[in-house]
Protein backbone atom coordinates (compact mmCIF):
# COMPACT_ATOMS: atom_id res chain seq x y z
CA UNK A 1 0.00 0.00 0.00
CA UNK A 2 1.46 3.23 -1.03
CA UNK A 3 1.75 6.17 1.23
CA UNK A 4 -0.74 8.30 -1.11
CA UNK A 5 -3.10 5.48 -0.95
CA UNK A 6 -2.92 4.86 2.60
CA UNK A 7 -3.19 9.12 3.47
CA UNK A 8 -6.53 8.94 0.99
CA UNK A 9 -7.79 5.87 3.13
CA UNK A 10 -7.47 7.48 6.31
CA UNK A 11 -8.82 10.52 5.21
CA UNK A 12 -11.56 9.00 4.05
CA UNK A 13 -12.48 7.09 7.46
CA UNK A 14 -12.32 9.88 9.48
CA UNK A 15 -14.66 11.83 7.07
CA UNK A 16 -17.18 9.23 7.14
CA UNK A 17 -19.65 9.20 9.87
CA UNK A 18 -19.90 5.88 11.52
CA UNK A 19 -23.03 4.57 14.00
CA UNK A 20 -22.54 4.69 17.53
CA UNK A 21 -20.74 1.44 18.79
CA UNK A 22 -23.48 0.55 20.79
CA UNK A 23 -26.13 0.59 17.72
CA UNK A 24 -23.68 -1.12 15.67
CA UNK A 25 -23.57 -4.18 18.58
CA UNK A 26 -26.61 -4.48 19.06
CA UNK A 27 -27.54 -4.78 15.51
CA UNK A 28 -24.77 -7.06 15.12
CA UNK A 29 -26.26 -9.79 17.53
CA UNK A 30 -29.01 -9.51 16.35
CA UNK A 31 -28.33 -11.40 13.27
CA UNK A 32 -27.60 -14.42 15.64
CA UNK A 33 -31.33 -15.06 16.76
CA UNK A 34 -32.48 -14.44 13.33
CA UNK A 35 -29.98 -16.63 11.63
CA UNK A 36 -31.02 -19.36 14.62
CA UNK A 37 -34.91 -18.29 13.38
CA UNK A 38 -34.16 -19.02 9.67
CA UNK A 39 -32.22 -22.24 9.97
CA UNK A 40 -35.50 -23.86 12.24
CA UNK A 41 -37.86 -22.60 9.90
CA UNK A 42 -35.75 -24.71 6.72
CA UNK A 43 -35.20 -27.55 9.70
CA UNK A 44 -39.17 -28.14 9.98
CA UNK A 45 -40.26 -27.29 6.76
CA UNK A 46 -37.94 -29.99 5.41
CA UNK A 47 -39.40 -32.33 8.14
CA UNK A 48 -36.30 -32.29 10.19
CA UNK A 49 -37.93 -34.23 13.29
CA UNK A 50 -38.28 -37.46 11.27
CA UNK A 51 -35.34 -36.89 7.88
CA UNK A 52 -32.64 -37.89 10.73
CA UNK A 53 -33.93 -41.21 11.61
CA UNK A 54 -31.90 -44.10 11.55
CA UNK A 55 -28.64 -43.29 12.31
CA UNK A 56 -27.14 -44.57 15.95
CA UNK A 57 -28.02 -42.06 18.58
CA UNK A 58 -24.10 -41.53 19.85
CA UNK A 59 -23.42 -40.65 16.58
CA UNK A 60 -26.36 -37.92 16.45
CA UNK A 61 -25.53 -36.57 19.60
CA UNK A 62 -21.54 -36.62 19.14
CA UNK A 63 -21.40 -35.34 15.57
CA UNK A 64 -23.90 -32.25 16.83
CA UNK A 65 -22.25 -31.22 19.75
CA UNK A 66 -18.71 -31.41 17.68
CA UNK A 67 -20.11 -29.51 14.70
CA UNK A 68 -21.78 -26.90 17.34
CA UNK A 69 -18.24 -26.34 18.82
CA UNK A 70 -16.52 -25.32 15.84
CA UNK A 71 -19.30 -23.98 14.54
CA UNK A 72 -19.38 -21.62 17.51
CA UNK A 73 -15.37 -21.20 17.25
CA UNK A 74 -15.18 -19.99 13.71
CA UNK A 75 -18.12 -17.39 14.73
CA UNK A 76 -16.01 -16.36 17.17
CA UNK A 77 -12.73 -16.11 15.73
CA UNK A 78 -14.64 -14.21 12.54
CA UNK A 79 -16.96 -11.94 14.31
CA UNK A 80 -14.62 -10.62 17.12
CA UNK A 81 -11.95 -7.89 16.28
CA UNK A 82 -9.53 -9.37 18.94
CA UNK A 83 -9.12 -5.77 20.82
CA UNK A 84 -8.13 -3.73 17.06
CA UNK A 85 -9.71 -1.08 15.60
CA UNK A 86 -8.79 -3.30 11.97
CA UNK A 87 -9.43 -6.53 13.27
CA UNK A 88 -7.89 -9.66 13.61
CA UNK A 89 -5.05 -10.34 11.62
CA UNK A 90 -4.98 -11.39 7.99
CA UNK A 91 -3.25 -14.87 9.34
CA UNK A 92 -5.99 -15.36 11.93
CA UNK A 93 -9.25 -14.99 9.66
CA UNK A 94 -7.32 -16.93 6.89
CA UNK A 95 -6.76 -19.85 9.56
CA UNK A 96 -10.66 -19.32 9.75
CA UNK A 97 -11.59 -19.60 6.20
CA UNK A 98 -9.65 -22.94 5.67
CA UNK A 99 -9.42 -24.60 8.89
CA UNK A 100 -13.42 -24.65 9.46
CA UNK A 101 -14.17 -27.01 6.53
CA UNK A 102 -10.70 -28.89 7.09
CA UNK A 103 -11.44 -29.53 10.75
CA UNK A 104 -15.08 -30.19 10.40
CA UNK A 105 -14.18 -32.59 7.56
CA UNK A 106 -11.54 -34.58 9.90
CA UNK A 107 -13.81 -34.89 12.41
CA UNK A 108 -16.61 -36.48 9.96
CA UNK A 109 -13.43 -38.82 8.66
CA UNK A 110 -12.72 -39.86 12.44
CA UNK A 111 -16.06 -41.12 13.07
CA UNK A 112 -15.93 -42.86 9.97
CA UNK A 113 -12.70 -44.44 10.56
CA UNK A 114 -13.43 -45.23 14.28
CA UNK A 115 -17.22 -46.65 13.24
CA UNK A 116 -17.54 -47.47 9.76
CA UNK A 117 -21.05 -48.51 10.07
CA UNK A 118 -22.17 -45.12 10.13
CA UNK A 119 -21.32 -44.19 6.89
CA UNK A 120 -23.60 -47.37 5.69
CA UNK A 121 -27.09 -45.55 6.10
CA UNK A 122 -27.80 -44.17 2.80
CA UNK A 123 -24.48 -43.84 1.50
CA UNK A 124 -25.63 -43.22 -1.84
CA UNK A 125 -27.10 -39.95 -1.60
CA UNK A 126 -24.57 -37.39 -2.62
CA UNK A 127 -26.16 -34.47 -0.55
CA UNK A 128 -27.11 -32.20 -2.79
CA UNK A 129 -29.74 -31.17 -0.70
CA UNK A 130 -27.84 -30.72 2.62
CA UNK A 131 -25.86 -28.16 -0.61
CA UNK A 132 -28.35 -26.97 -0.97
CA UNK A 133 -29.85 -26.25 2.57
CA UNK A 134 -26.55 -24.99 3.85
CA UNK A 135 -26.05 -22.73 1.71
CA UNK A 136 -29.70 -21.32 2.28
CA UNK A 137 -28.94 -20.88 5.70
CA UNK A 138 -25.93 -18.99 5.16
CA UNK A 139 -27.38 -16.56 3.11
CA UNK A 140 -28.97 -14.49 5.75
CA UNK A 141 -26.41 -14.16 8.13
CA UNK A 142 -23.74 -13.68 5.45
CA UNK A 143 -25.18 -10.22 3.80
CA UNK A 144 -26.20 -8.96 7.19
CA UNK A 145 -22.49 -9.15 8.76
CA UNK A 146 -21.48 -7.76 5.27
CA UNK A 147 -24.16 -5.06 5.03
CA UNK A 148 -23.19 -3.83 9.27
CA UNK A 149 -18.60 -3.78 7.84
CA UNK A 150 -19.65 -2.45 4.99
CA UNK A 151 -16.67 -0.29 4.02
CA UNK A 152 -15.04 -0.81 7.47
CA UNK A 153 -11.63 -2.83 6.57
CA UNK A 154 -8.75 -0.99 5.09
CA UNK A 155 -6.72 -3.13 5.49
CA UNK A 156 -8.02 -7.21 5.00
CA UNK A 157 -11.18 -7.03 3.41
CA UNK A 158 -10.88 -10.42 1.41
CA UNK A 159 -9.57 -12.37 4.62
CA UNK A 160 -12.67 -11.00 6.86
CA UNK A 161 -15.31 -11.54 4.15
CA UNK A 162 -13.81 -14.72 3.62
CA UNK A 163 -13.89 -16.09 7.34
CA UNK A 164 -17.01 -14.93 7.29
CA UNK A 165 -18.20 -16.93 5.01
CA UNK A 166 -17.16 -19.97 6.15
CA UNK A 167 -18.30 -19.26 10.03
CA UNK A 168 -22.28 -18.56 8.69
CA UNK A 169 -21.45 -21.54 6.45
CA UNK A 170 -20.42 -23.73 9.44
CA UNK A 171 -23.38 -22.60 11.67
CA UNK A 172 -25.89 -23.11 8.90
CA UNK A 173 -24.13 -26.58 8.73
CA UNK A 174 -25.10 -27.42 12.53
CA UNK A 175 -28.69 -27.18 11.27
CA UNK A 176 -27.88 -29.43 8.39
CA UNK A 177 -26.17 -31.68 10.58
CA UNK A 178 -29.35 -32.01 13.15
CA UNK A 179 -31.49 -32.62 10.14
CA UNK A 180 -29.32 -35.45 7.63
CA UNK A 181 -28.93 -39.14 8.90
CA UNK A 182 -25.90 -39.59 6.19
CA UNK A 183 -22.01 -39.68 7.40
CA UNK A 184 -20.25 -41.41 3.94
CA UNK A 185 -17.36 -39.49 3.20
CA UNK A 186 -18.57 -38.26 -0.69
CA UNK A 187 -21.42 -37.36 0.78
CA UNK A 188 -20.48 -35.24 3.86
CA UNK A 189 -17.49 -33.73 1.78
CA UNK A 190 -20.54 -32.94 -1.35
CA UNK A 191 -23.40 -31.70 1.09
CA UNK A 192 -21.74 -30.23 3.97
CA UNK A 193 -17.90 -28.78 3.65
CA UNK A 194 -18.51 -27.94 0.10
CA UNK A 195 -21.06 -25.37 0.55
CA UNK A 196 -18.65 -23.68 3.51
CA UNK A 197 -16.05 -23.58 0.77
CA UNK A 198 -18.50 -21.63 -1.77
CA UNK A 199 -19.92 -19.65 0.84
CA UNK A 200 -16.29 -18.60 2.13
CA UNK A 201 -15.44 -17.15 -1.51
CA UNK A 202 -18.71 -15.45 -1.72
CA UNK A 203 -17.71 -13.76 1.56
CA UNK A 204 -14.28 -13.07 0.31
CA UNK A 205 -16.02 -11.34 -2.64
CA UNK A 206 -18.22 -9.93 -1.01
CA UNK A 207 -15.24 -8.58 0.63
CA UNK A 208 -13.61 -7.18 -1.50
CA UNK A 209 -16.81 -5.25 -2.96
CA UNK A 210 -18.90 -4.59 0.46
CA UNK A 211 -16.27 -4.41 3.12
CA UNK A 212 -13.48 -2.71 1.43
CA UNK A 213 -13.22 0.71 2.90
CA UNK A 214 -12.56 2.72 0.02
CA UNK A 215 -11.06 6.26 -0.78
CA UNK A 216 -13.60 8.80 -1.80
CA UNK A 217 -12.77 10.62 -5.07
CA UNK A 218 -10.84 13.68 -4.87
CA UNK A 219 -12.68 16.72 -5.65
CA UNK A 220 -11.41 18.72 -8.87
CA UNK A 221 -9.86 21.71 -8.46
Amino acid sequence: MTEDLKARILASARATPSPRRPASQVYAWLVLPSSIIVGAVLFFAFDGLHHGQGRPSWFYVASSIGWMAVATLSVWAAFGRGGSALGRPRPWLTAVAIGTPALLFAMMSGFAVVHPEVTLLHAERLGLKCLGLTLAGAVFPLLSLAFLRRASDPVHPVATGAALGAACGAAAGVMVELWCPVAAPRHVAVGHILPIAIVSVVGALMGARVIAMRPRPRPRT
